[in-house]
């Protein structure tokens, strides 16, 4: 298990530096300069201009500038904002949590309310449940996240009384932001979860069990979940990021302090370096987040673990004979 670990550790760096090219790249050729950016008004001086793209080391080449960000990263720092004279991690300390809070929230209910409702769908296939549960799922699925959380916050704050309008300082603050945000993953993990299990119940050896007379709770949770969990598990790791993704809208509309308020003024303002930051910070989250899918997938299916033990190229392929053999026998 701890080489299958080492492994998927060792994947999460060409994903996260790749991500960290791109942006540095991009914000590299933009037309903005952020040397005029820092001096504001005093940018018409050409020779306080000069000094001052000298002094943050803009007019060095541009592999020496990206070299020299990655091992600021490597160190922690993730560079000083140009509108708000302050640190990235001064700006992001405040927010992050706010974020985590609205991303993570949105996640819970889309598991618990998505996967159970795909699981019924399927279970009673073309039946009342499976017609509300899809027709709900393509509806949903099919409005954006925005509209979704203005129609909330007309009917639950504006008409209703029952919530807060915005804002951040109490649990039901984030009540109708964390629905407005997991609505989209609720549908789609109750679309997976549902494709998923009737292609499970549609296999031999759930015929077979059936034909040997075993329960059906017991078919139902030994076989039919346990060996569609796979797709699932993509879906939930997915989640996250679409979770992440999605809070930027939703924290503009309920005025929620996260990371989705910080990048959308930055880019307003042309902080282009606190926007790298905050890209930095969420390739992590949605990187690790990955990275708890495929020990996800480990601990689930005995194969994956088994491509991965300790011993000579012969013992990994025994191991993995051994394990299909203990997946079919389940």
């Amino acid at each position: 298990m701890i080489r299958y670990i080492l492994r998927r550790l060792v994947l999460i760096i060409p994903v996260l530096l790749g991500a960290i090219i791109v942006v540095f790249t991009i914000n590299y050729f933009s037309t903005t300069d952020p040397a005029m950016i820092k001096l504001g008004i005093s940018a018409s001086d050409p020779v306080k201009l000069a000094a001052m793209r000298e002094s943050m080391g803009l007019n060095r080449p541009y592999i020496v500038q990206l070299g020299d960000y990655i091992w600021n990263l490597l160190h922690g720092n993730l560079g000083n904002s140009y509108v708000y004279s302050k640190t990235v991690w001064e700006l992001l300390a405040g927010r992050i949590p706010n974020t985590l809070k609205l991303g993570l929230g949105a996640m819970v209910i889309s598991v618990c309310v998505g996967i159970p409702l795909g699981i019924a769908a399927a279970l009673h296939q073309n039946s009342a449940i499976d017609y509300i549960t899809t027709t709900f799922a393509v509806i949903m699925n099919a409005m954006p996240g925005f509209l979704v959380a203005v129609i909330l916050m007309l009917i639950f704050s504006l008409k209703l009384g029952w919530f807060p309008v915005s804002g951040a300082d109490s649990f039901r603050h984030f009540v109708l932001p964390v629905i407005a945000a997991g609505i989209g993953p609720i549908t789609q993990n109750a679309r997976m979860t549902r494709s998923s299990i009737l292609e499970v119940i549609r296999q031999d050896y759930v015929r077979t069990a059936r034909a040997k007379g075993v329960a059906e709770s017991v078919i139902t949770t030994r076989h039919v979940l346990k060996n569609s969990l796979i797709p699932i598990l993509t879906m939930v790791g997915a989640g996250l990021g679409t979770c992440l993704a999605g809070s930027i809208l939703v924290e503009m509309i309920f005025n929620i302090p996260g990371m989705g308020m910080l990048i959308n003024s930055s880019i307003m303002a042309k902080d282009f370096i606190t926007v790298q930051g905050c890209v930095v910070v969420c390739s992590v989250v949605v990187a690790l987040a990955n990275l708890l899918t495929d020990l996800a997938y480990a601990a689930v299916d005995p194969r994956i673990k088994a491509q991965y033990t300790a011993g000579s190229r012969k013992d990994r392929k025994k191991a993995a004979e051994a394990a299909e053999k203990e997946a079919n026998a389940a």
